[in-house]
């Protein structure tokens, strides 16, 4: 029995200006069109081709991207009769783009734009499907906005004309940073609250705070709540407590990530 074409949308309100398209075992031809945001293509399984205007008829294949800028006429149609394949898509908001395009130019507003349609990059695919994961995990919106700046950023750089700015120690933002999560352990942190925080842009930011500290700022924020539940475990306070004044809105949640971080469970860990 042949399976069934399968069509999922995500929309997750930590980050709006994403939106994702998983078609599995798809039969389906789209005819020329074009978005007002960018569009960008992993293809799972399978082939089509991508019609782009005045590029003839290129084709896509597993494990390769398409990437369109907005307004860029496209097409998908299949290749082969009766075949059927799976892709994903993601669809980035064109304002959101140019303000990560200020971030990385030092304020330079100027809309970056792909220079190729169809690219074979697993290092970029394998960022983008972090950023998926991320998005269907249940993270919090922290790592979930990294994942999206980490993702779209590599992206721009590699394929879509812009320089890779010098990295700097910022020492002084890094403290602020951790100071500022420390400070704010149980309330949800933003990336742009974080980079207010520092005066840094958010790509300049996330790459100073993980060099100097080796993790990535969600990270480094779920650690840092873990070290507080251990002290309010310590201190006799019941573990679903304890487990909301860190942060953890979610006990199963918290039971996992606590054993993750410890390699106990809050139960075993204030067992005597």
């Amino acid at each position: 029995m042949r399976s069934k074409e399968r069509v999922r949308y995500w929309r997750d309100p930590d980050v709006d200006a994403l939106e994702i398209r998983l078609s599995a075992d798809s039969t389906h031809s789209f005819p020329h069109h074009t978005h007002d945001c960018y569009t960008i293509g992993v293809m799972e399984r399978g082939r089509c081709f991508a019609l782009g205007k005045g590029h003839g008829s290129i084709p896509i294949t597993q494990g390769e991207m398409c990437l369109f800028n907005p307004g860029q006429v496209h097409a998908g149609i299949l290749m082969d009769k009766g075949a059927r394949i799976t892709y994903r898509m993601f669809f980035v908001d064109h304002d959101w783009l140019r303000g990560m395009a200020a971030d990385l130019r030092d304020g330079n507003d100027g809309l970056p734009e792909f220079e190729h349609i169809i690219v074979h990059t697993p290092h970029l695919t394998r960022r983008l499907m972090r950023l998926n994961w991320t998005i269907h995990s249940g993270m919090d919106r922290l790592a979930k906005e990294s994942a999206m700046m980490e993702a779209m950023s590599r992206l721009f750089f590699a394929l879509g004309g812009i320089h890779r700015p010098e990295p700097g120690n910022e020492p002084q933002a890094v403290q602020r940073a951790k100071e500022f999560l420390g400070d704010n352990i149980a309330k949800k942190v933003t990336l742009d609250r974080l980079a207010e925080v520092t005066g840094l842009s958010r790509y300049h930011f996330l790459r100073v705070f993980k060099k100097a500290t080796g993790l990535p700022p969600h990270r480094y924020q779920l650690q840092c709540r873990v070290e507080r539940a251990k002290g309010l475990l310590l201190s006799g306070m019941p573990i679903a407590e304890a487990a909301l004044e860190s942060g953890f809105t979610d006990q199963s949640h918290f039971t996992h990530k606590f054993k993750q971080f410890t390699g106990a469970t809050p139960a075993q860990y204030v067992a005597r």
